[in-house]
């Protein structure tokens, strides 16, 4: 029995803090008593409600599961196109061949194309929603972006053709394409058809964009350009035809398919692309070549272009002749290119697998010291990490960062653009080389979301941007183990959570107040604590390679990772979607009391001597103090004494010693050796409150006499009946000084004044200054003139 009751009381037993009612029966019932409810919660705002009428229903396309159906579709598009850069006006002229093939049940009498372009016109909507304001004063910057509204950059359709070139029907509504079949599209079959177009490059100084031309000093100018050609719009099974005009915020969705590309360019330029060059014998340099084997095989970065090399080429500009560079990608979802003869290339590889991923980057000298140093190893940093997270790994032949256009970054298939650099006199902070490897694997990482799990991002850019934002927030702990900035901490998203401005990740891109918390930050910490405090690192982990292998290369929407998650965790997750994902929600924790249980079996020679251990604590009766040598009157009077006057409730008594005894008789040998321990254990009585209204798993810190802590973890079901308030036992081998709630602060708690009980002495600085005589006042300095 006293082994029993050992094992039953350590600290690895897992019902170690249920309350301990020893004097009604014995610890072997293992009776589990939940937290006490004040009251239950309200109906109708009830925090653990199941979340099936906000999702839509699984069908055979969507299963209950979060996977995919024996009956889900989705469409293709394949693409043949031969553009030209022309450096000289600025101007992208092209020509595509697209073959659209229908896999849905429905029968199409039109198809949608995304005019990307057309969003750099005067009258645009992302143009005209634009609100732009200004204090007293107007940067020169700012006024030739003001006055370089009038741009425009809308494309210029040439011509529209069927396959065998015969112009269709079309109709361009603002930034969509719409063109009308000669006959419809049946479900199964497929249609070929062509489009001519072109349009003037902005310049990203003066027209920002995702896409556009940086200008340097000596007029060489580096182009990366992205959304440049007439895109597919999706057809989905949740919306039909995704066309919401490009606002800014909301990217895009897209259909996989084929790309066949040949990009003319200056001659002297260096180019990289999506997909893998096809003609590289007659774009490179034999020396090039050799250099590019020898990157492949080493973990170190190798020069492809020199820096030597790129000044020698920008020092003597020629764009009389042109070279063509031929691309094929497969099962892609987007295609972008960057070209310049101010490219330095650097490129090592990076094992996938059995395979070698080339991981490149394109900076011009102006991106030293930081990028040659550090973004071809963030590539291949990204890459490995990536692939080992979500279970896929990298599929495609290169990896490749550009820095130039963006003022952050962007990404596309096997390609982004990124924005921090060094101070032009080559200077850094340590910011800034934090932005530089932040940033790039940020925007490679994004070949996985959404490019490889093909989110909708223009009506759930969290689903794309939080879960990278999520996996960058893992990449940049195994850097360095010390980001100085991370959006997937829940201590960061404090402010946000507590902001009268904010509005539930559930809502569309377009319509939020700010989208870096809403899309990145919120989500990424949302997913933070679902694998850290929630769900734990392993269950979450294999959960989340579930969902990524299930929607490698489809479209999933929320309710398919929500599902997803459930599926494969065995986790019932619904409290937290609906708190975290639909509402704006906060937890605040405060731990009201703590009240020390001293447990006792009823015997009176122990009642009397805690009753005189008592004596003494409580408050002195000061006035009583001053009055002792005053005469009763009851002292003067025996008539005015009885029995009460004399009385002492906690005097040894024989009725009571025969009470205990009786009480002891009716124990058996084990209930006894039990209750003789009684004296070691430590048993209080916890009131915690939740001001929000948004529950957690609640974390407690329990700090002992001895110095020594201990955590002690609880799901959120702990709230299930008092979603506001719970009162509980807690039982601990050794005295307790302080109870902490959430002591690493993960769970995003609003406040943490009151996570400490007994309160701390807060302590602030305050700083001992003397202020200098003001000279800011004209008059009064005019005044001390005259009177000199």
């Amino acid at each position: 029995m006293a082994e029993n009751f050992r094992r039953l009381t350590s600290p690895a037993f897992p019902f170690r803090d249920l309350p301990l009612l020893m004097l009604l029966a014995t610890l072997l019932s293992l009776t589990s008593l939940p937290s006490v409810p004040l009251h239950a919660a309200d109906e109708g705002n009830d925090p653990f409600a199941q979340i099936d009428d906000r999702l839509p229903t699984a069908t055979a396309m969507r299963l209950a599961t979060g996977a995919p159906g024996p009956e889900y579709w989705q469409q293709r598009a394949d693409y043949q196109i031969d553009v030209t850069l022309d450096e000289r006006r600025k101007r992208i002229l092209g020509k595509a061949r697209i073959h659209y093939e229908n896999h849905s049940p429905h029968e199409l009498t039109y198809l949608w194309l995304q005019l990307d372009a057309n969003r750099f016109t005067p009258t645009s909507d992302r143009t005209l929603s634009s609100v732009v304001t200004t204090g007293d004063t107007l940067t020169v910057d700012s006024l030739q972006r003001l006055l370089a509204t009038d741009f425009d950059g809308g494309v210029k359709l040439n011509a529209v053709v069927d396959q065998a070139g015969k112009p269709l029907d079309h109709t361009v509504v603002k930034g969509m394409l719409r063109i009308d079949l000669p006959a419809p599209l049946a479900s199964g079959d497929s249609v070929d058809f062509g489009i001519d177009w072109e349009y003037a490059i902005n310049n990203t100084k003066l027209v920002a964009g995702r896409t556009g031309f940086e200008l340097f000093d000596d007029g060489n100018a580096i182009f990366c350009i992205a959304q440049w050609f007439p895109r597919l719009c999706a057809y989905t099974d949740y919306g039909g035809w995704r066309h919401k005009q490009f606002l800014r915020r909301g990217e895009f969705t897209l259909e996989f398919g084929n790309y066949d590309v040949k990009i003319s360019a200056p001659g002297d330029h260096i180019l990289l692309a999506t997909g893998e060059l096809q003609n590289a014998d007659e774009v490179l340099t034999e020396t090039q070549q050799q250099r590019l084997d020898q990157a492949l095989a080493s973990d170190e970065p190798v020069f492809i272009v020199t820096q030597e090399e790129a000044e020698n080429t920008s020092a003597n500009p020629s764009d009389e002749e042109y070279k063509t560079w031929h691309f094929r990608a497969e099962n892609v979802r987007d295609f972008a290119f960057a070209s310049s003869r101010r490219f330095l290339w650097d490129a090592c590889g990076q094992s996938v697998g059995e395979r070698r991923v080339l991981c490149m980057s394109l900076y011009p000298k102006e991106g030293m010291p930081l990028w040659d140093q550090y973004s071809t190893h963030a590539i291949a940093h990204t890459v490995e990490v990536y692939s080992r997270v979500t279970g896929i790994d990298y599929p495609y032949p290169h990896a490749t960062a550009v820095m130039g256009v963006v003022g952050g970054g962007m990404e596309y298939p096997m390609i982004c653009f990124n924005g921090p650099r060094p101070e032009k006199d080559g200077s850094y902070s340590e910011r800034t080389k934090e932005r530089v490897i932040g940033v790039i694997i940020h925007e490679v990482g994004h070949n996985w979301f959404p490019m490889i799990i093909n989110n909708d991002e223009r009506h759930w850019m969290w689903l794309d941007e939080g879960f990278n934002s999520f996996v960058q927030s893992i990449a940049q702990r195994e850097w360095d183990r010390n980001p100085k900035h991370s959006r997937a901490e829940p201590r960061s998203n404090v402010g946000y959570l507590t902001r009268e401005k904010q509005r539930p990740i559930m809502t569309h891109p377009d319509s939020v107040y700010d989208i870096s918390s809403n899309a990145y930050s919120k989500p990424s910490a949302g997913l933070t604590i679902l694998r850290e405090t929630i769900l734990g690192r392993e269950l979450f982990d294999f959960a989340f390679r579930q969902y990524c292998g299930r929607w490698a290369y489809k479209r999933p929407q929320p309710s398919d990772f929500f599902r997803s998650m459930e599926d494969a965790s065995g986790i019932d997750l619904d409290w937290y979607w609906n708190g975290w994902y639909y509402t704006t929600d906060s937890c605040d924790f405060d731990i009201v009391s703590i009240v020390k249980k001293n447990l006792h079996d009823g015997n009176p020679e122990q009642d009397q001597h805690r009753e005189d251990k008592k004596k003494g604590t409580e408050f002195p009766d000061r006035i009583r103090e001053l009055e002792v040598d005053q005469p009763r009157r009851i002292d003067k009077y025996e008539t005015l004494r009885d029995f009460y006057d004399d009385y002492d409730p906690h005097a040894l008594t024989e009725k009571k010693a025969t009470t205990y005894k009786e009480f002891l008789e009716r124990l058996t040998d084990e209930e006894r050796e039990t209750l003789a321990d009684l004296e070691n254990l430590h048993v209080y009585q916890v009131k915690i409150k939740n001001h929000g209204d948004l529950v957690m798993p609640l974390i407690l810190k329990l700090t002992f006499a001895d110095g020594e802590s201990e955590i002690r973890r609880y799901p959120a079901e702990i709230w299930r009946k008092s979603p506001d308030e719970i009162e509980t036992l807690l039982r601990t081998d050794k005295p307790l000084t302080s109870i902490t709630a959430d002591p690493y602060h993960e769970t995003a708690d609003t406040d943490l004044s009151n996570n400490v009980f007994p309160r701390p002495i807060t302590e602030a600085d305050v700083q001992i200054t003397k202020p200098k005589p003001s000279i800011d006042n004209p008059l009064h300095e005019s005044m001390k003139k005259d009177k000199k």
